[in-house]
């Protein structure tokens, strides 16, 4: 009834939306908490890393479940390079959203999450793109490059998501 594209198109249409809303605010602390503003931004901006969260976890999920199903023949590797082409340009989407709120005046603090978002996004285009070779290939190597691709966005998530922040994070 509704295909694997319809839910990455809807989910990126909703989540492309809030970041578009998000972005109609002023200056922006989400650490603090003073004044009816201040508050209202503050729940803009987690609302906006909230949804990238679950953008993150939803594409995540994704190139695990084609990869199962490309394992179990599911899929066949031009069903896996459609899926993961979609992934790659709807996350190229969010990230130059993301960048754009980051033209806001925001606080050190909240650059540096959408920093680390964006870090997360990256890997995650990564483990798509290995999947595609390894689709392709069908080579032992190519597999355990996107195991090691996988692995990698996994860890950065895990990095996003720590309670306190977790450690700074480079973007690539």
């Amino acid at each position: 009834m509704f295909s694997p594209r319809f839910f990455r198109n809807s989910g990126l249409i909703a989540l492309s939306a809030m970041l578009l809303w998000g972005l109609s605010f002023g200056i922006v602390r989400s650490q603090d908490t003073n004044s009816k503003e201040v508050q209202d931004a503050n729940a803009k901006l987690q609302a906006v890393g909230g949804l990238g969260v679950g953008h993150i976890q939803s594409s995540l999920g994704l190139i695990g479940v084609t990869a199962d199903a490309f394992a179990k023949e599911v899929y066949t590797a031009k069903q896996v390079e459609d899926l993961m082409t979609g992934t790659v340009n709807g996350i190229d989407a969010v990230k130059k959203l993301l960048r754009r709120l980051q033209e806001t005046d925001l606080s050190d603090d909240d650059e540096e999450y959408i920093d680390r978002m964006v870090n997360v996004y990256n890997a995650l285009q990564k483990e798509a793109k290995a999947l595609v070779t390894f689709a392709k290939s069908k080579k032992p190597a190519d597999a355990e490059l996107f195991d090691a691709a996988r692995k990698a966005a996994v860890a950065k998530l895990g990095q996003l998501t720590e309670s306190g922040g977790g450690p700074e994070a480079k973007v690539e």
